[in-house]
């Protein structure tokens, strides 16, 4: 039975992340049958929980290295591991798991990442020495491959696709019943907005004025969902405190795929959290992007659409009009994105039919 190590921003109770987590998981166990997971996670026991399997600590050196010795694969990814804007410890954590992993001659895939920003050229180097060592590295867009090619990384790419879009929602009944739980009707239209804490959170002002006179205009209602719990809760929280008349929100903390069918059940979904955008994709919900990082607008770009705004210059009457204008041609949107999620599905799964070359001991390029 195959040992596979799993790596990679888990056990942060972030939504998008253990989305991409269960996505990994439910689709290894398909193409492998028995396969033997061992996540690296923050909270083990919470990550043996929600997702059933092996969970030790991302920070036990002695023990990643005794499981390490024993694994036939480590998988580095999905998610936005290789970037230095959040922290500068990243890079180094997640390239020294990659390099224990190589020294003890497991072979590395480097998952459908999304790369950058990269902006210390220190981390340049090192992304750029460690990863012509890896046995084999897709990624979800293609910034992220030319990102690599521009600091050096002359190895083969794959554009592939998250994936979370191998991810499966929960049936319609569990949604209904949390939505029950949560006092959530939804019987008028409804536009679901998935927000996050920016610097100090001044874009907040910007949005609850456009989404007041979104609202004003069309006989809908607003539906926060968070994803990263609790923090995307707080800052929902302040978003609501600053508009005017009645916001829904959900305040529970669901699995990724419940988060997954919650989104599924609104008819406009305006997102900054990339997962939310994903999520709605998936659901073939019609969706609006407002760009935190260069990884939003490539996935954007992926759907043939763009940002309605840049979070850190937000105009409340550019906001308004595009929010507006986006909601009258949410059937276009719709058809743009059902003529590529299908596409993006076969694409994440091609990252399993290339990882299952490396158990031959084949080069995965």
């Amino acid at each position: 039975m195959e040992k596979i190590i799993l790596s990679g921003y888990y056990g942060f109770n972030n939504a998008g992340d253990e989305a991409i987590l269960a996505a990994l998981v439910v689709g290894l166990k398909k193409v492998l049958g028995q396969v033997e997971i061992i996540v690296l996670s923050a909270n083990p026991s919470w990550t043996e929980e929600v997702h059933g399997v092996e969970a030790i600590s991302r920070t036990n050196l002695v023990e990643i290295t005794r499981q390490l010795k024993e694994a036939d694969l480590l998988i580095s990814g999905g998610g936005s591991l290789l970037q230095d804007v959040t922290s500068m410890k990243t890079i180094p954590y997640y390239l020294s798991i990659m390099i224990l992993a190589k020294s003890l001659k497991v072979p590395v895939f480097f998952c459908a990442q999304g790369v950058g920003p990269i902006n210390s050229t220190i981390n340049q180097k090192l992304v750029k020495s460690v990863l012509k060592r890896v046995d084999l590295i897709t990624v979800r867009d293609q910034n992220s491959k030319e990102l690599l090619r521009r600091i050096g990384v002359r190895d083969p790419i794959d554009v592939t696709a998250d994936p979370v879009f191998m991810l499966e929602a929960v049936n319609q009944d569990r949604i209904e019943a949390i939505l029950a739980e949560e006092g959530i009707d939804l019987a008028q239209q409804t536009v679901g907005i998935s927000i996050r804490s920016w610097g100090d959170n001044s874009y907040l002002k910007q949005l609850a004025v456009a989404l007041d006179r979104f609202k004003e205009e069309f006989e809908v209602q607003l539906l926060l969902i968070p994803l990263h719990y609790p923090t995307d809760l707080e800052v929902s929280q302040k978003l609501r405190s600053l508009m005017e008349g009645e916001v829904g929100m959900i305040t529970g903390n669901y699995s990724p795929q419940e988060v997954l069918g919650l989104v599924g059940q609104v008819d406009l979904l305006l997102g900054v959290r990339l997962h939310s955008l994903i999520f709605a994709a998936l659901n073939k919900v019609p969706l609006v992007g407002i760009s935190y990082d260069p990884k939003i607008d490539s996935f954007l770009s992926r759907l043939d659409l763009s940002p309605v705004g840049w979070i850190d210059k937000l105009g409340v009457e550019q906001l308004s009009q595009q929010i507006i204008g986006n909601w009258a041609k949410k059937g276009r949107i719709k058809s743009k994105i059902n003529k590529k999620v299908d596409q993006l599905a076969g694409l994440a799964r091609s990252n399993l039919e290339l990882a299952l070359m490396l158990f031959g001991g084949q080069d995965g390029r």
